[in-house]
């Protein structure tokens, strides 16, 4: 997504402009990122792991293994997904969240289509080949720049 071009920071104390993104806007920032952050409820504790992922058919998926840690609780649960990037010299940066429902993909031809997308290997060892889907029932994002 081509973001409006800003002028390089000041230091005179010009104020910051938010702008929320339309859902286009989110929805192509999160396919121009490979790397996001799911977050998730475990044990009364609020967990935020990064995960590779791919967007296909305007949900969210990515590969764990089935008896991790967001192997088996992924089977029904609400849960968000976060990318974002930044220029700190620019005092500039945007935010994707997504949340709603997840699930495990057990549909052949859906797990045909995602094996055969360009996907970067999850970084954690080990066999992950448990597709998970996030339906993203909600999803907002904010760009934040100097005026």
């Amino acid at each position: 997504m081509t973001l409006p071009s800003m002028e390089p920071s000041r230091i005179d104390g010009a104020r910051h402009v938010s702008e929320d993104l339309s859902k286009e806007q989110c929805w192509e920032l999160l396919r121009s990122h490979t790397t996001g952050r799911v977050g998730f409820v475990h044990h009364g504790r609020v967990m935020i792991l990064p995960v590779n992922h791919v967007i296909h058919e305007n949900n969210i998926y990515f590969r764990t293994a089935a008896e991790g840690l967001i192997g088996e609780p992924f089977a029904r649960m609400q849960i968000s997904f976060q990318v974002d990037d930044f220029r700190a010299d620019r005092s500039e940066g945007w935010s994707v969240l997504a949340s709603g429902p997840s699930s495990h993909v057990v549909e052949p031809e859906l797990l045909t289509q995602l094996w055969g997308k360009a996907m970067h290997e999850p970084w954690a060892g080990g066999g992950r080949d448990l597709f998970v889907r996030i339906q993203a029932v909600e999803l907002t994002g904010r760009h934040v720049y100097l005026a």
